[in-house]
């Protein structure tokens, strides 16, 4: 019979909670409680599909509720309806905000409540459904790789927790490519379905698990099951398999076997997940290179080797093939200083090296598929097996062979048949050199680390310096017009606007050559020094309230001079000559004028510095529209009109021409400023 879904109601008013639970008891498995603490404990207890849950409540709102649903990893993800009387949509908002998937409001309309819980029961077994899927095999009906990476996840952290062992069976099925070739993919697929079946009545506890790893390969997990339950299990498997019989396409049935890699972790010391995969991988390559159809341990074949009282993991050769005599002659003078990996095509080399990286290669030349030359050439391709050292094993003898093999990349060459001790001389060589080669590696490394920390610190640093230096910056411009009151803003508004114009000069071509190798925010950020020199004006002069005499308009002119002197002194003092230079600039030629009749050098046409021309125009600009206590401030209009007409006397034709066409630019950004301005000092005044 199809379980029900199940709904908790929370509504701390009874007759509420009758009436929900009436209008869907029929569909639904009901669980009701009327208070917010209740409503939680009953969600991790019974995990309900969905929760419809009341707002207003005494001792936790539905909000706080919904809150804490999402903190737990047990409830986070089950889908909540809020019921509310109140149809304030801010209250709605911030409800799905938080996470709510939708509301239902009181009084309760029967239809619109089935409908709405409908629909979310509905989404959320087509979201189950779908989920199921993604972690199923199709063919076999068993979990995917997926679902076993998932799961392998929760076991080991409950094996850690609860401290109890933890095994794990790598199965393949033997011979499969030779027999899904022989008989075709459907025969193929009954095998593998067949297998499934019996993996999947092999489990013993709720917590047993079986998967379809991938191809002919399955894994199963044993909860609290130490290795010797293990490897029972699955000798009771490669036992069952060997009696299955799958019925042929030529009316005869047939037999197949498998072979199994078994690996425990009996503590949490026992390495990684990956290393705990791996280690049953081992052991399931050395079931079928004893043969196949048989039960491999890691634990049997594979004991860490003891040196000078430190445990020291053993190196992984791997020998490929064709010939068995060769296999087994290189194992069995290897198997008891390396763990080796026998493999009798290059096909099962790379095949294994998905699983394993071994740490030296001893590669047969002539094989039938791949020749020991095609695989060379392919390990180099690969960014993570082109550094394992390889030596050819051949019969051949011929010096062009060797020169070429040694071309592509192979450390050395072994005329079969070998000498064993020449060969485990040679082994050990080889791994020494490639180890010396990875410690260099590894040091450079560090050393690159080091540095590229180095530039991070350097770049922090230089971030620090220009945050210092604007700081000051601004600090001198606020000091120059905190002395001028009638000048109030003017730096502010004038550094806006430069940045404006001289990016519309840019966008135009305008003086662009000129202009390339400036570094734009050092260059606007100097410009608000070009006043710097009003600091040696008496406060007298700078200040009066009244128009000025000549005598007093002379000594006003002297502050271009006054600014270079006292940017040419911090230069001199800091060095910094790129933005300390446009200051400069700026605060000695924005008086000159085009036709030469400015002050203080009198310069004329482009004779002028390019930054000086710039803040001519800004400058008189902002002086225009700016009310002075010897004049009203013109309108907008009026002031681009002067300027205008001053082109050619007073400004360069091409600068005044782009501020005209940007002019309406310039006025927005007056505009937007003006409001700050007010704000700021509505903002004092309170």
């Amino acid at each position: 019979m199809k379980r029900k879904n199940s709904v908790l109601i929370v509504d701390d008013d009874t007759l509420n909670l009758m009436e929900l639970a009436s209008i869907l008891k029929s569909e639904y498995m009901i669980y009701a409680v009327k208070d917010g603490t209740s409503a939680f404990e009953k969600a991790n207890e019974f995990l309900p599909d969905l929760i419809l849950l009341d707002v207003v409540m005494p001792d936790m709102s539905g909000f706080d509720v919904l809150s804490e649903l999402r903190r737990s990893e047990k409830t986070k993800d089950i889908p909540v309806i809020f019921i509310t009387g109140a149809t304030n949509s801010d209250d709605e908002i911030k409800g799905l905000a938080a996470g709510a998937v939708d509301y239902i409001c009181k009084p309760l309309n029967d239809t619109i409540v089935k409908l709405r819980v409908r629909q979310q029961i509905q989404l959320l077994n087509q979201l189950r459904k779908i989920e199921h899927l993604s972690m199923s095999d199709q063919l076999t009906g068993l979990p995917n790789r997926r679902s076993f990476e998932l799961r392998i996840n929760e076991e080991w952290k409950r094996a850690s927790r609860e401290q109890t062992p933890l095994s794990i069976l790598v199965v393949d099925i033997d011979n499969f490519k030779k027999y899904n070739d022989t008989y075709g993919h459907q025969q193929g697929d009954a095998i593998l379905q067949a297998a499934a079946n019996v993996f999947s009545g092999a489990l013993k506890h709720p917590s047993d698990f079986a998967a379809r790893w991938g191809g002919e390969e399955f894994v199963m997990l044993l909860c609290n099951t130490d290795s010797n339950g293990a490897l029972d299990i699955a000798e009771q498997i490669r036992k069952i398999i060997e009696t299955v019989e799958i019925p042929a396409p030529n009316g005869a049935a047939t037999n197949i076997t498998v072979s199994v890699g078994v690996n425990t972790r009996a503590s949490e010391h026992d390495g990684t997940i990956d290393e705990f995969i791996s280690r049953a991988d081992m052991a399931l390559y050395e079931a079928k290179n004893k043969g196949r159809n048989r039960v491999c341990c890691f634990e049997m074949l594979y004991e860490k080797k003891t040196c000078e009282d430190s445990k020291v993991e053993l190196k992984i050769i791997f020998v490929v093939d064709d010939n068995d005599t060769n296999l087994t002659m290189a194992e069995e003078a290897l198997l008891n200083q390396y763990r080796v990996i026998a493999l009798s095509s290059a096909e099962k080399m790379f095949k294994a090296m998905e699983k394993f990286r071994p740490d030296l290669i001893l590669l047969d030349i002539q094989m039938p598929e791949m020749s020991g030359f095609d695989a060379m050439k392919k390990l180099k391709t690969s960014d993570a097996h082109a550094d394992i050292p390889v030596i050819f094993l051949t019969g051949l003898s011929d010096a062009e062979s060797e020169a070429y093999g040694i071309k592509l990349g192979a450390v050395d060459f072994m005329m079969k048949p070998f000498s064993i001790p020449v060969l485990l001389n040679r082994i050990k060589n080889h791994l020494h050199i490639d180890e010396l080669v990875r410690e260099r590696t590894t040091q450079l490394t560090e050393r690159t680390g080091q540095l590229a920390r180095r530039t991070e610190q350097l770049i922090q640093r230089t971030g620090q310096l220009e945050r210092l230096k604007n700081g000051i910056v601004f600090t001198l411009a606020d000091i120059v017009e905190n002395r001028d009151s009638n000048t109030g803003g003017h730096i502010d508004r004038t550094s806006v606007y430069i940045q404006i114009l001289i990016d519309a000069m840019l966008t135009r071509g305008v003086y662009s050559d000129e202009m390339r190798g400036w570094d734009l925010d050092s260059v606007v950020s100097s410009a608000r020094l070009h006043d710097l020199g009003k600091i040696a004006i008496p406060d007298s002069i700078l200040n009066k309230p009244g128009k000025l005499t000549d005598e007093e308009f002379a000594v006003i002119k002297e502050h271009p001079t006054a600014g270079e002197r006292i940017i040419e002194h911090m230069m001199s003092r800091t060095g910094d000559a790129d933005f300390l230079h446009n200051a400069k600039l700026f605060a000695a030629y924005h008086h000159e004028k085009w036709d030469g009749t400015g002050y203080p050098y009198g310069l004329n046409d482009t004779a002028i510095p390019l930054q000086g021309r710039i803040m001519a125009v800004i400058d008189v600009y902002d002086a225009l529209v700016s009310e002075r206590p010897y004049k009203k401030a013109f309108t907008h209009e009026k002031a681009v009109s002067i300027i205008m007409e001053d082109s050619e006397k007073h400004f360069d034709p091409l600068i005044a021409g782009v501020f005209y066409e940007i002019n309406d630019q310039i006025m927005a950004a007056r505009d937007k400023l003006s409001q700050k301005d007010l704000g700021d000092r509505h903002e004092k005044n309170e």
